[in-house]
């Protein structure tokens, strides 16, 4: 109870400073917070995040990376992106 109350003050801090979340903290999702944010706190930690579109994955990513203070960059993938361009983001 004490986790989905924190999750909750940091998912009002964020919708404070950017779009607003409106999202629904049920145990699953916080479990994945969890996991993503335990992840992103590992150097070099890397996940991909595979699921049924509108699930709330990218919600979940976002909220994770502002608790641990971090940037959220957003590739945009085309017809014509390639590796090259891929390496370029990375940069």
């Amino acid at each position: 109870e004490l986790l989905r109350e924190t999750l909750m003050v940091k998912r009002l801090e964020y919708n404070e400073s950017n779009a607003i979340m409106d999202l629904v903290l049920f145990e699953q999702a916080i479990l994945h917070i969890t996991r993503i944010n335990r992840i992103l706190q590992n150097p070099g930690g890397n996940a991909m995040l595979i699921g049924v579109g509108g699930s709330g994955k990218q919600s979940l990513c976002r909220l994770a990376a502002f608790i641990s203070d971090f940037e959220v960059r957003q590739i945009p993938v085309t017809s014509s992106y390639g590796v090259e361009d891929f390496k370029e983001e990375l940069r």
